[in-house]
């Protein structure tokens, strides 16, 4: 009988072809390849191709609701509008839900969150024309057909054919568990991606004359491993700005919109959002994972 915590034959021999096992996968496939099947962040990024410092460029935000973009992007979007880059902005959800104000209703609630969006936007550098609202409801992104979601990201992908992306980050654990439309938003758009790569995903999107793209690089904010920081501290007032432009999502608006406060409201909060800003060393940035895995 063997004593309670103790190794018997069958145990230690179990554990004896166990190791023989890992060792001739390793002598087969190399360290490096098995490894790679361990996922790991990836490495910061000390290249020379700076997206902060690109001109003429085309830019894809996919977006979640109408505010997450100006958030964690706001910065790194107003240096790239200013630079003279082409910025579009495709929004999955009309944001027209959240909200406590009794007297609201989802149809005011979207016509404020698109203004809102718009106005962001124009401070940011990008017209209003640049925005796509795929228009479903807040909350709800998780409904909708799977497959039709991620046709109409990648048609656009294609349509636009993008040299970078900027998305949710699907790997973050914090937006796995958070709100739906970010961990649905997150996961279809990288479907997209390699949707939009593919001729044969969506044949009927190449007899549109939307042909096959690959979109050479993704920056994914709400990033729990960002291995990439942009300096925006040149306009960190602007993304403030911007970023207060979402007033109806702030403090007391939540619970009761009033249109009179607006400009007052934007004020006060572009000020608490410049205070609240991520640092380092002194200066203000915005951090995200930087890929081309896709």
């Amino acid at each position: 009988m063997v004593p309670a915590g103790a190794k018997g034959p069958t145990t230690a021999l179990s554990s004896t072809v166990a190791r023989l096992l890992l060792a001739a996968v390793v002598a087969v496939f190399g360290v490096t390849q098995l490894g790679a099947q361990v996922s790991r962040p990836e490495p910061t990024y000390e290249g020379d191709d700076r997206i902060e410092e690109w001109s003429g460029r085309r830019i894809l935000v996919v977006t979640p609701h109408p505010d997450d973009e100006t958030f964690t992007s706001g910065g790194t979007l107003a240096i790239l509008a200013a630079n003279g880059n082409d910025i579009q902005v495709v929004v999955y959800t009309t944001d027209n839900a959240g909200s406590r104000d009794p007297s609201m209703t989802k149809d005011r609630l979207k016509a404020i969150r698109r203004a809102e969006e718009e106005e962001a936007c124009r401070i940011l550098g990008i017209p209003k024309e640049n925005i796509v609202w795929l228009g479903h409801d807040d909350g709800m992104l998780e409904y909708v057909d799977r497959r039709e979601l991620t046709r109409q990201v990648a048609r656009e992908i294609r349509r636009f054919r993008p040299d970078a992306l900027f998305s949710v980050d699907p790997g973050s654990p914090y937006e796995q568990y958070h709100k739906s439309d970010h961990r649905s938003g997150a996961i279809i758009t990288v479907d997209a991606i390699r949707a939009a790569r593919w001729r044969l995903y969506f044949p009927e999107l190449e007899a549109e004359g939307f042909e096959a793209w690959s979109v050479p690089l993704v920056f994914f904010y709400y990033s729990a491993n960002p291995n990439y920081t942009v300096d925006i501290t040149e306009v960190a007032e602007t993304k403030a700005r911007a970023s207060a432009a979402h007033i109806s999502q702030f403090g007391s608006m939540v619970d009761r919109y009033d249109p009179a406060a607006v400009d007052e409201q934007r004020k006060e909060w572009a000020a608490r959002l410049l205070a609240r800003a991520e640092r380092e060393n002194g200066r203000v940035v915005e951090r995200f994972r930087r890929s081309t895995a896709y």
